[in-house]
Protein backbone atom coordinates (compact mmCIF):
# COMPACT_ATOMS: atom_id res chain seq x y z
CA UNK A 1 0.00 0.00 0.00
CA UNK A 2 1.53 3.53 -0.94
CA UNK A 3 1.71 5.88 2.40
CA UNK A 4 1.14 9.28 2.08
CA UNK A 5 3.53 11.82 3.53
CA UNK A 6 3.34 15.58 2.75
CA UNK A 7 5.70 18.56 4.45
CA UNK A 8 4.29 21.46 5.40
CA UNK A 9 7.03 23.59 4.62
CA UNK A 10 7.56 26.48 2.19
CA UNK A 11 10.72 27.85 0.42
CA UNK A 12 11.14 30.45 2.98
CA UNK A 13 11.05 27.72 5.99
CA UNK A 14 14.23 27.25 7.98
CA UNK A 15 14.47 23.12 7.33
CA UNK A 16 17.69 20.84 8.30
CA UNK A 17 18.20 18.13 6.36
CA UNK A 18 17.90 15.71 9.45
CA UNK A 19 14.83 16.52 10.19
CA UNK A 20 13.73 15.79 6.69
CA UNK A 21 15.50 12.74 6.39
CA UNK A 22 13.71 11.41 10.24
CA UNK A 23 10.13 11.95 9.13
CA UNK A 24 11.13 9.82 5.87
CA UNK A 25 12.70 7.21 8.11
CA UNK A 26 9.52 6.96 9.98
CA UNK A 27 7.33 6.81 7.37
CA UNK A 28 8.71 3.44 6.12
CA UNK A 29 7.60 2.11 10.02
CA UNK A 30 5.74 -1.36 9.50
CA UNK A 31 2.00 0.16 9.93
CA UNK A 32 2.38 3.47 9.86
CA UNK A 33 0.52 4.67 6.93
CA UNK A 34 0.70 8.72 6.84
CA UNK A 35 2.35 10.90 7.78
CA UNK A 36 2.09 15.11 7.90
CA UNK A 37 5.03 17.29 8.78
CA UNK A 38 5.03 21.13 9.76
CA UNK A 39 6.70 24.05 9.11
CA UNK A 40 8.65 23.78 12.99
CA UNK A 41 9.84 20.39 11.80
CA UNK A 42 13.21 20.17 13.37
CA UNK A 43 15.14 17.40 14.30
CA UNK A 44 14.74 15.66 17.59
CA UNK A 45 16.55 12.06 19.15
CA UNK A 46 15.84 10.20 16.23
CA UNK A 47 12.19 11.12 15.64
CA UNK A 48 11.29 14.29 14.53
CA UNK A 49 9.85 17.53 16.48
CA UNK A 50 6.65 18.81 14.66
CA UNK A 51 5.08 16.46 12.91
CA UNK A 52 2.10 13.78 13.04
CA UNK A 53 2.02 9.62 12.14
CA UNK A 54 -1.18 8.00 11.79
CA UNK A 55 -0.73 4.05 12.10
CA UNK A 56 -2.43 1.28 11.41
CA UNK A 57 -2.89 -1.89 14.29
CA UNK A 58 0.39 -0.78 15.65
CA UNK A 59 1.78 2.15 18.43
CA UNK A 60 4.88 3.58 18.47
CA UNK A 61 5.55 5.39 22.16
CA UNK A 62 8.84 5.87 20.78
CA UNK A 63 7.68 8.57 18.52
CA UNK A 64 6.40 10.57 21.18
CA UNK A 65 9.45 9.61 24.05
CA UNK A 66 9.29 10.80 27.60
CA UNK A 67 7.35 13.70 27.32
CA UNK A 68 3.80 12.21 27.21
CA UNK A 69 1.18 14.85 27.12
CA UNK A 70 3.17 17.88 26.63
CA UNK A 71 0.24 20.60 26.04
CA UNK A 72 -0.32 24.36 26.07
CA UNK A 73 -3.10 25.95 28.28
CA UNK A 74 -4.53 29.48 27.86
CA UNK A 75 -6.01 31.38 30.04
CA UNK A 76 -7.86 34.88 30.11
CA UNK A 77 -6.98 37.30 33.18
CA UNK A 78 -9.69 39.46 32.83
CA UNK A 79 -7.37 42.80 33.21
CA UNK A 80 -5.56 44.85 30.62
CA UNK A 81 -1.88 45.66 30.51
CA UNK A 82 -1.86 48.56 31.94
CA UNK A 83 -3.59 47.27 35.15
CA UNK A 84 -1.20 44.14 35.22
CA UNK A 85 0.62 44.03 38.47
CA UNK A 86 4.25 42.92 37.34
CA UNK A 87 5.63 43.87 40.07
CA UNK A 88 3.36 42.33 42.48
CA UNK A 89 3.59 39.06 40.50
CA UNK A 90 7.78 39.23 40.82
CA UNK A 91 7.55 39.85 44.42
CA UNK A 92 5.50 36.78 45.18
CA UNK A 93 7.70 34.80 43.17
CA UNK A 94 10.95 35.98 44.54
CA UNK A 95 14.04 34.26 44.16
CA UNK A 96 13.21 30.67 44.09
CA UNK A 97 10.78 30.83 41.60
CA UNK A 98 10.30 27.07 41.18
CA UNK A 99 9.69 26.17 44.91
CA UNK A 100 7.95 29.05 45.27
CA UNK A 101 5.29 28.31 42.17
CA UNK A 102 5.11 24.77 43.25
CA UNK A 103 4.24 25.77 47.16
CA UNK A 104 0.96 27.81 45.35
CA UNK A 105 -0.18 25.30 43.42
CA UNK A 106 -0.46 22.78 46.07
CA UNK A 107 -2.39 24.95 48.09
CA UNK A 108 -4.51 25.71 44.80
CA UNK A 109 -4.68 21.62 44.50
CA UNK A 110 -5.46 20.91 47.67
CA UNK A 111 -9.01 22.77 47.02
CA UNK A 112 -9.69 21.20 44.15
CA UNK A 113 -11.88 18.56 43.21
CA UNK A 114 -10.49 16.46 41.00
CA UNK A 115 -7.48 16.16 42.26
CA UNK A 116 -5.06 13.59 40.75
CA UNK A 117 -2.73 11.59 42.47
CA UNK A 118 0.78 13.13 42.35
CA UNK A 119 3.54 10.54 44.43
CA UNK A 120 6.43 11.75 43.31
CA UNK A 121 5.73 16.04 44.09
CA UNK A 122 6.10 16.85 40.35
CA UNK A 123 2.44 18.75 40.84
CA UNK A 124 3.34 23.06 40.34
CA UNK A 125 6.85 22.30 38.74
CA UNK A 126 6.78 23.49 34.45
CA UNK A 127 10.06 21.49 34.13
CA UNK A 128 13.01 22.41 31.95
CA UNK A 129 13.79 22.36 28.02
CA UNK A 130 11.05 24.54 26.38
CA UNK A 131 8.27 24.12 28.58
CA UNK A 132 7.29 27.91 30.28
CA UNK A 133 4.92 30.04 31.66
CA UNK A 134 3.90 33.57 29.82
CA UNK A 135 2.02 36.62 29.99
CA UNK A 136 1.29 37.87 26.98
CA UNK A 137 -0.99 40.61 25.98
CA UNK A 138 -3.26 40.81 22.42
CA UNK A 139 -1.58 42.70 20.08
CA UNK A 140 -3.62 42.79 17.03
CA UNK A 141 -7.01 41.19 16.76
CA UNK A 142 -8.09 39.61 12.97
CA UNK A 143 -11.11 37.54 14.11
CA UNK A 144 -13.23 40.45 16.14
CA UNK A 145 -15.94 38.09 16.03
CA UNK A 146 -14.36 35.04 17.95
CA UNK A 147 -12.16 37.38 20.43
CA UNK A 148 -16.16 38.68 21.20
CA UNK A 149 -17.31 35.04 22.19
CA UNK A 150 -14.04 34.93 24.37
CA UNK A 151 -14.00 38.48 25.95
CA UNK A 152 -10.60 38.98 24.34
CA UNK A 153 -9.96 42.44 23.93
CA UNK A 154 -7.04 44.45 22.53
CA UNK A 155 -4.37 44.88 25.52
CA UNK A 156 -5.73 42.26 27.61
CA UNK A 157 -3.57 40.21 29.72
CA UNK A 158 -3.50 36.27 28.40
CA UNK A 159 -1.65 33.43 30.48
CA UNK A 160 0.11 30.65 28.45
CA UNK A 161 1.11 27.83 30.35
CA UNK A 162 3.93 25.09 28.42
CA UNK A 163 4.52 22.22 30.02
CA UNK A 164 3.91 18.01 29.81
CA UNK A 165 3.75 15.31 32.53
CA UNK A 166 7.23 15.49 34.08
CA UNK A 167 8.61 12.97 35.33
CA UNK A 168 5.39 11.09 35.29
CA UNK A 169 6.30 11.00 31.38
CA UNK A 170 9.50 9.62 31.61
CA UNK A 171 8.88 6.40 33.83
CA UNK A 172 6.32 5.46 31.23
CA UNK A 173 8.80 5.46 28.74
CA UNK A 174 11.47 3.72 30.11
CA UNK A 175 9.73 1.11 31.42
CA UNK A 176 8.44 0.56 27.91
CA UNK A 177 11.50 1.20 26.46
CA UNK A 178 13.24 -1.27 28.57
CA UNK A 179 11.07 -4.13 26.96
CA UNK A 180 10.60 -2.82 23.41
CA UNK A 181 13.53 -0.21 22.76
CA UNK A 182 12.33 1.88 19.92
CA UNK A 183 9.64 -0.83 18.18
CA UNK A 184 6.27 -0.59 18.33
CA UNK A 185 4.02 -3.00 19.56
CA UNK A 186 0.42 -3.97 18.60
CA UNK A 187 -2.32 -2.17 20.16
CA UNK A 188 -4.35 -4.77 21.09
CA UNK A 189 -1.50 -6.71 22.84
CA UNK A 190 -1.25 -6.33 26.78
CA UNK A 191 1.92 -3.92 26.20
CA UNK A 192 -0.19 -1.76 24.21
CA UNK A 193 -3.35 -1.62 26.11
CA UNK A 194 -1.06 -0.90 29.29
CA UNK A 195 0.51 1.65 27.85
CA UNK A 196 -2.41 3.18 26.28
CA UNK A 197 -4.18 2.85 29.28
CA UNK A 198 -1.52 4.74 31.52
CA UNK A 199 -0.76 7.26 28.40
CA UNK A 200 -4.27 8.74 28.96
CA UNK A 201 -3.81 9.16 33.04
CA UNK A 202 -0.61 10.80 31.82
CA UNK A 203 -2.77 13.43 29.73
CA UNK A 204 -5.08 14.31 32.24
CA UNK A 205 -2.50 14.50 34.62
CA UNK A 206 -0.45 17.11 32.92
CA UNK A 207 -3.36 18.75 31.97
CA UNK A 208 -4.52 19.39 35.85
CA UNK A 209 -0.76 20.25 36.52
CA UNK A 210 -0.97 22.97 34.15
CA UNK A 211 -4.45 24.01 34.88
CA UNK A 212 -3.15 24.54 38.67
CA UNK A 213 -0.09 26.66 37.72
CA UNK A 214 -2.47 29.08 35.53
CA UNK A 215 -4.31 29.36 38.99
CA UNK A 216 -1.37 29.88 41.18
CA UNK A 217 0.53 32.45 38.79
CA UNK A 218 -2.99 34.53 38.01
CA UNK A 219 -3.50 34.52 42.01
CA UNK A 220 0.14 35.75 42.45
CA UNK A 221 -0.72 38.75 40.24
CA UNK A 222 -4.45 39.26 41.57
CA UNK A 223 -6.04 38.14 38.28
CA UNK A 224 -8.59 35.85 37.47
CA UNK A 225 -7.62 32.52 35.35
CA UNK A 226 -10.53 31.36 33.20
CA UNK A 227 -9.44 28.91 30.69
CA UNK A 228 -9.77 29.46 27.15
CA UNK A 229 -7.59 26.31 25.77
CA UNK A 230 -6.05 23.13 26.13
CA UNK A 231 -4.51 21.53 23.28
CA UNK A 232 -2.07 18.61 23.49
CA UNK A 233 0.99 18.53 21.45
CA UNK A 234 2.58 15.25 22.19
CA UNK A 235 0.44 12.21 22.31
CA UNK A 236 -0.82 9.01 20.54
CA UNK A 237 -4.77 9.32 20.58
CA UNK A 238 -7.83 6.58 18.95
CA UNK A 239 -8.70 7.58 15.43
CA UNK A 240 -11.23 5.04 14.15
CA UNK A 241 -10.72 1.08 14.89
CA UNK A 242 -7.38 0.01 15.35
CA UNK A 243 -5.74 3.00 13.77
CA UNK A 244 -4.02 5.70 15.98
CA UNK A 245 -2.76 9.43 15.67
CA UNK A 246 1.10 10.00 17.30
CA UNK A 247 1.77 13.60 17.57
CA UNK A 248 5.55 14.90 18.07
CA UNK A 249 5.34 18.50 18.86
CA UNK A 250 2.16 19.36 16.52
CA UNK A 251 -0.79 20.23 18.25
CA UNK A 252 -4.33 18.27 18.16
CA UNK A 253 -7.10 20.31 16.53
CA UNK A 254 -9.56 17.25 15.58
CA UNK A 255 -12.11 18.96 17.86
CA UNK A 256 -10.55 22.67 18.82
CA UNK A 257 -11.96 26.09 17.93
CA UNK A 258 -8.33 27.26 18.04
CA UNK A 259 -5.39 26.51 18.98
CA UNK A 260 -2.01 28.48 20.43
CA UNK A 261 1.21 28.38 18.00
CA UNK A 262 3.77 29.97 20.28
CA UNK A 263 6.73 32.01 19.63
CA UNK A 264 9.99 32.73 21.09
CA UNK A 265 10.08 34.75 24.34
CA UNK A 266 11.23 37.27 21.70
CA UNK A 267 8.60 37.14 19.15
CA UNK A 268 4.93 37.38 19.26
CA UNK A 269 2.94 33.87 19.25
CA UNK A 270 -0.24 33.48 17.37
CA UNK A 271 -3.89 32.08 18.18
CA UNK A 272 -4.96 30.61 15.13
CA UNK A 273 -8.24 28.78 14.15
CA UNK A 274 -7.65 25.32 12.33
CA UNK A 275 -9.12 25.32 8.11
CA UNK A 276 -10.36 22.55 6.51
CA UNK A 277 -11.06 19.01 7.22
CA UNK A 278 -8.13 18.01 8.49
CA UNK A 279 -7.74 14.86 6.75
CA UNK A 280 -4.59 15.47 4.69
CA UNK A 281 -2.66 17.22 7.59
CA UNK A 282 -3.92 14.47 10.10
CA UNK A 283 -5.81 16.83 12.46
CA UNK A 284 -2.88 18.55 13.63
CA UNK A 285 -1.14 21.39 13.05
CA UNK A 286 2.62 23.29 13.84
CA UNK A 287 2.94 24.07 17.90
CA UNK A 288 5.49 26.86 18.11
CA UNK A 289 8.43 28.33 15.82
CA UNK A 290 10.36 25.09 16.26
CA UNK A 291 14.04 25.36 16.88
CA UNK A 292 16.81 26.08 14.61
CA UNK A 293 19.76 24.95 16.26
CA UNK A 294 20.42 22.47 18.71
CA UNK A 295 20.85 23.42 22.57
CA UNK A 296 24.98 22.90 22.60
CA UNK A 297 25.15 24.93 19.56
CA UNK A 298 22.56 27.72 20.79
CA UNK A 299 25.06 28.04 24.16
CA UNK A 300 28.20 28.56 22.10
CA UNK A 301 26.66 30.83 19.83
CA UNK A 302 24.85 33.20 22.58
CA UNK A 303 27.44 33.20 24.52
CA UNK A 304 29.96 34.76 21.35
CA UNK A 305 26.96 37.13 20.93
CA UNK A 306 26.24 38.68 24.28
CA UNK A 307 28.56 40.05 26.86
CA UNK A 308 26.22 39.33 29.94
CA UNK A 309 23.12 37.39 31.15
CA UNK A 310 21.75 40.62 31.69
CA UNK A 311 20.83 41.60 28.33
CA UNK A 312 18.56 37.88 28.02
CA UNK A 313 16.66 39.23 30.15
CA UNK A 314 15.34 41.97 28.29
CA UNK A 315 13.74 40.89 24.96
CA UNK A 316 13.76 43.08 21.80
CA UNK A 317 9.80 43.37 22.32
CA UNK A 318 10.40 44.60 26.10
CA UNK A 319 9.84 41.35 27.63
CA UNK A 320 10.88 40.65 31.30
CA UNK A 321 12.60 37.03 31.41
CA UNK A 322 12.74 35.19 34.74
CA UNK A 323 14.72 31.87 34.18
CA UNK A 324 17.24 31.13 37.57
CA UNK A 325 19.49 28.42 35.09
CA UNK A 326 21.97 29.81 33.33
CA UNK A 327 22.28 27.29 30.88
CA UNK A 328 18.66 27.09 30.21
CA UNK A 329 18.77 31.03 29.42
CA UNK A 330 21.09 30.56 26.88
CA UNK A 331 19.51 27.37 25.06
CA UNK A 332 16.06 28.88 25.00
CA UNK A 333 17.46 32.28 23.40
CA UNK A 334 15.15 33.75 20.90
CA UNK A 335 17.29 33.21 17.79
CA UNK A 336 17.67 29.33 18.82
CA UNK A 337 14.18 29.53 17.06
CA UNK A 338 12.98 29.79 13.52
CA UNK A 339 11.39 32.86 12.51
CA UNK A 340 7.34 32.53 13.66
CA UNK A 341 5.72 34.72 11.15
CA UNK A 342 7.57 32.12 8.55
CA UNK A 343 5.49 29.38 10.09
CA UNK A 344 2.22 31.07 10.31
CA UNK A 345 2.63 32.25 7.10
CA UNK A 346 2.92 28.71 5.68
CA UNK A 347 -0.09 27.19 8.26
CA UNK A 348 -1.98 30.05 5.90
CA UNK A 349 -0.26 29.34 2.38
CA UNK A 350 -1.21 25.59 2.67
CA UNK A 351 -4.89 26.75 4.35
CA UNK A 352 -4.22 24.88 7.19
CA UNK A 353 -4.66 27.54 9.59
CA UNK A 354 -6.09 31.28 10.11
CA UNK A 355 -4.76 34.25 12.62
CA UNK A 356 -7.49 35.22 15.47
CA UNK A 357 -5.20 37.30 17.07
CA UNK A 358 -1.42 37.96 17.63
CA UNK A 359 -0.35 37.90 21.17
CA UNK A 360 3.07 39.45 22.60
CA UNK A 361 5.00 38.12 25.27
CA UNK A 362 5.42 40.43 28.09
CA UNK A 363 6.37 37.88 31.04
CA UNK A 364 8.26 34.50 30.55
CA UNK A 365 9.24 32.24 32.99
CA UNK A 366 11.50 29.28 33.27
CA UNK A 367 12.64 28.27 37.22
Amino acid sequence: MDKKSTIYCGQKTWLEGPAAEQFNRVIDFPGIIQGAAFPDLHPGRGVPVGAAFLSENIIYPALIGNDIGCGMTLFNTGVNEHKFKQDKLFRKLGTEVEKTLKHAAWEIASSESGTVADPENFLGTLGHGNHFAEFLTIDKILDEEFCRQKDICKNRILLLIHSGSRGYGEFLWRDFAAKHGDDGVVCNSTDGRNYLEKHTELIRWAAFNRRIIGKALCKMAACDAEMLIDAVHNSITPYGKNTFIHRKGASNVESAQAVIVAGSRGSCSYLVAPVGDGVENIHSIAHGAGRKWNRQSTRDRVRAKHDSMDSLLKTKLGTTVICPDKNLLYEEAPEAYKDITTVINDLQDFKLAKVIAVLRPVVNIKP
